[in-house]
């Protein structure tokens, strides 16, 4: 079960996987995964946000197709990553009704992926120490067991 928040992690940022390589970051792309906060409702507005998506996908095709657009859309950088909500409203629109701005669609995995493979391999920490914060880190730490229990975390919903 170790394991198990990184590999879901890895999963849910498939959805909105950056087109671009992790080394790929600029500097200042780094900076906005490592200032950006994770919060337990936020977390729990992603989680809501993906199931409701993922039902409704069942019963839409063309839904379905339009979240794989997004996921596989080419950017450059963050910005560009944020733009993909622009693009793809009717996937955007599952997560802002409970709150979510572009940024966090984005983010949250971003930054859950990082830290949490920080809290279970802890010698990756050096390699992402510029864009993981220490907060982060403690945020997986502290609440790894409802991480854990949470369906996009082990790649559903």
């Amino acid at each position: 079960m170790k394991n198990c928040v990184l590999l879901g992690a890895l999963a849910a940022v498939a959805f909105v996987a950056p087109a671009f390589a992790a080394g790929d970051l600029s500097p200042a792309d780094k900076m906005v995964l490592k200032r950006y906060t994770l919060t337990m409702p936020k977390v729990k507005a992603y989680e809501a946000s993906s199931i409701a998506l993922r039902a409704a996908e069942a019963k839409d095709g063309s839904l379905k197709v339009d979240q794989e657009a997004a996921g596989s859309m080419q950017t450059s950088d963050m910005n560009g990553e944020f733009a993909k909500m622009d693009h793809h409203p009717r996937v955007f629109e599952f997560f802002a009704k409970n709150g979510l701005t572009k940024q966090d669609v984005i983010l949250i995995p971003m930054t859950l992926m990082g830290a949490c493979m920080v809290v279970q391999y802890p010698s990756s920490a050096a390699g992402l120490a510029d864009q993981t914060s220490p907060a982060q880190i403690a945020f997986c730490k502290s609440n790894q067991a409802a991480l854990n229990a949470m369906t996009f975390m082990k790649g559903g919903g």
